[in-house]
């Protein structure tokens, strides 16, 4: 099978004839210059044979025109944070007004994108990370601040959160236009530490018009639920073909999710936080033949959330090693 064929097999709940998986990590002081993130990014799905390529964006990138500035540190493992909050007083929300999503910050990832899909030679699927508006808040005000001015000035958060839904639409669709197969849709929201209504009137409100505005124009959505605690059964029926989480470490598991979502394929089956780069060789490859279990339908073998940068290239070609062995064993 091609890289395609086995996604998309994976994504209609067919046969396969192997695992299909990826890995994706960030590249900190090299993820902000299109040609090297461009060159990682095929550079990894080249030497680890991954079947699709989840770009690789740093992750304030959202933030920038609305006034966030980073700190930012020597070498390539730590990323960079933020070194203020824009959003401390509910007046600050007045300073949420319309920005481009082709220009700025979003233009040094549309390049990127561009010169990665100049420079491939197999058409390998990707898919392109977009943060849900509420992500984007939260990076710009801190979780604790933005949900006490949800709760204490309601109204001047929703139109924040129009003007950069709108922000975020247009940058989705760009993305999508400028050719990847569909869009990598982070909520780092949709925990319990909000209500369910809040859930409903801060998040899906603002993330479905996102979601809805690329249907028929892209084949491979993915949906990223970040941390513990989620509201992970409300969110099946955003418009995804798949969904990822912290399976490994935060649940449900695989087969707790399929109770809820018949249809949608996983992403996951490797932890992030205590196998991927700590745990052993034994550790690593239980959870790559668990996942797989013989030929499990609509399974993509991934990290529960983005690989730490310390993680040596051996590891992750022991990884690759594992996901071929499911072929024999096929």
């Amino acid at each position: 099978m091609t890289h395609r064929e086995r996604i998309e097999n994976a994504l209609a709940m067919k046969e396969v004839d192997r695992l299909p998986y990826s890995l994706w990590m960030h590249f900190p002081n090299r993820d902000r210059m299109p040609v090297r993130l461009a060159e990682l990014s095929l550079h990894y799905q080249q030497e680890l044979d991954l079947d699709f390529v989840k770009y690789m964006p740093y992750g304030m990138h959202s933030t920038i025109d609305w006034g966030s500035d980073l700190d930012l540190f020597p070498g390539f493992e730590k990323a960079p944070v933020p070194h203020n909050w824009p959003l401390q007083k509910p007046q600050d929300w007045d300073k949420i007004t319309p920005r481009s999503g082709v220009a700025s910050e979003y233009a040094v990832i549309l390049e990127s994108q561009r010169l990665f899909r100049k420079m491939r030679k197999e058409v390998v699927p990707f898919v392109q990370t977009v943060f849900s508006p509420m992500t984007t808040a939260a990076k710009l005000a801190s979780e604790a601040t933005l949900i006490e001015h949800m709760r204490n000035c309601p109204e001047k958060v929703k139109r924040g959160l129009e003007v950069i839904m709108e922000t975020t639409l247009e940058y989705a669709n760009a993305a999508v236009a400028g050719g990847a197969d569909g869009v990598f849709f982070a909520t780092q929201m949709s925990t319990r530490k909000i209500t369910a209504q809040e859930h409903a009137d801060f998040v899906k409100k603002y993330d479905l018009p996102i979601l809805n505005s690329l249907k028929g124009k892209s084949w491979f959505n993915i949906l990223h639920i970040h941390g513990a605690d989620t509201w992970f059964e409300d969110l099946m029926d955003y418009p995804v073909q798949a969904v990822n989480w912290h399976d490994r470490d935060d649940g449900p598991s695989f087969r707790e999710a399929r109770t809820m979502t018949p249809d949608k394929a996983f992403i996951g089956g490797l932890s992030h936080i205590k196998t991927l780069t700590d745990g052993t060789e034994d550790q690593v490859r239980a959870q790559v033949n668990e996942t797989w279990n013989g030929g499990e339908k609509g399974v993509i073998l991934g990290p529960g959330c983005v690989v730490s940068p310390r993680t040596s290239m051996e590891r992750l070609k022991f990884i690759q090693r594992c996901v071929e062995a499911t072929g024999k064993k096929n």
